[in-house]
């Protein structure tokens, strides 16, 4: 939940806030304050509390400035909403100035308290996370879990701190992949993301091949998550990682999106089979009505046979780069699902791998000995400027 505190002058009002933001299930208002405060005092109080949030009755204007002022030069990360009487759409440039970001209009509702606490944290708190890319596929089986799971396989191999989220609540295979038991998984860490610590996060996650993973578990049944389960376990992790990788099923929702949306790249896994094609526009479009820019998205070609669409003529079709190609090599992938290891770095595939995870995080490609690495890139399909365009 997003801690926040509350500033009204009428009890009717201050309850119905309380109510909504206990049916709401994301803020918790951890301080009620039936004046407004001094500056000495409003100090004291974010010191003892840190919110997130702050509810601010403007039924007196020229005070409900004066405290929004004082929040944004003591706590500016601190989101500011608006309620009552004192709102006026002419003053609207004075209440942003002063840091007030949004305004709960009459009559609220669950749904309209719920999307404003949404836009208030992400005026404040909406930047590109720069450590996570996303990855999805444009339909389920187009490789998407072994894409990510061997780009964090190989990330871990140049010494980063990577982790590993199977975001497939219902049907994540990562744990199949790799040969893992673990009692513990996404959903735990997502329904305890308010109040994360680093002895429930060792709890939660698990280690392999080198990278941390939360594993998805579909056998165990419980409400779906909210986008702010999302945001505070992302907040956690973000720190303690050099990249996060999140694998994600192929449609996204109210609640995974805050990851997309947060990503500092999107890729969709596509084949060239006309299935997979043809739903990979139908992914593009409903990120970009997400929120998403055009310009986070781009495709990553699996299971790519010579003589199939080239990438060039993918990046014409959907108007979106493609970003690496990657061979299909069947068997090699079955040896390494079957001994829940990555691709072996001396098949074409597994230097593939290696050759994306080195471009995502900016690090140089080796020389091969014939051509050097453009060549062995070229030789294979993969597109020679992998590099996430940022």
């Amino acid at each position: 939940m997003f801690s926040a505190i509350l500033i009204v002058r009428d009890n009717t009002a201050g309850a119905s806030m309380e109510r909504l933001a206990v049916e709401s299930t994301q803020v918790s208002i951890e301080k009620t304050l039936q004046r407004y405060p001094s500056k000495s005092e409003l100090t004291r109080v974010l010191n003892t509390f840190s919110p997130r949030l702050v509810f601010l009755d403007l039924s007196e204007q020229e005070s409900a400035l004066a405290i929004a002022a004082d929040f944004q030069a003591i706590s500016p990360e601190t989101a500011i909403i608006g309620f009552g009487a004192g709102w006026n759409n002419w003053r609207e440039k004075q209440y942003a100035a002063a840091g007030i970001s949004e305004l709960l209009i009459s009559p609220v509702t669950l749904k309209t308290f719920q999307d404003c606490v949404d836009r208030a944290i992400h005026k404040v708190a909406g930047g590109i996370q720069e450590n996570l890319f996303a990855f999805l596929p444009a339909k389920a089986g187009s490789g998407s879990t072994t894409i990510a799971l061997n780009t964090a396989g190989y990330l871990a191999a140049l010494g980063k701190t990577v982790l590993l989220i199977d975001g497939d609540l219902n049907s994540g295979v990562a744990s199949v992949l790799l040969g893992l038991n673990h009692p513990y998984s996404l959903r735990h860490a997502l329904d305890d993301s308010g109040q994360l610590d680093y002895s429930k996060w060792i709890k939660f996650i698990v280690n392999a091949q080198g990278f941390d993973i939360l594993l998805s578990d579909h056998r165990r049944r419980t409400p779906l998550p909210l986008w702010s389960n999302y945001h505070h376990l992302l907040d956690f992790a973000a720190s303690r990682y050099d990249n996060i990788l999140v694998d994600l099923p192929e449609v996204v929702n109210d609640a995974t999106v805050e990851t997309v949306r947060r990503a500092r790249r999107v890729f969709i896994a596509c084949t060239p089979e006309p299935a997979s094609l043809a739903l990979a526009p139908c992914r593009c479009e409903e990120l970009i009505g997400r929120g998403i820019p055009a310009e986070k998205i781009s495709i990553v070609l699996n299971r790519w046979h010579r003589g199939e669409i080239r990438a060039s003529e993918l990046e014409a079709r959907l108007k979106h780069s493609v970003t690496a190609v990657f061979g299909n090599d069947y068997r090699t992938v079955a040896a390494a699902s079957g001994q829940h290891r990555m691709v072996d770095r001396d098949t074409k595939l597994g230097r593939s791998f290696a050759a994306f995870a080195k471009k995502l995080v900016g690090e140089p490609e080796e020389l091969s000995i014939a051509g050097g690495a453009l060549a062995f890139l070229r030789g294979f399909g993969v597109k020679t400027s992998i590099a996430p365009r940022i």
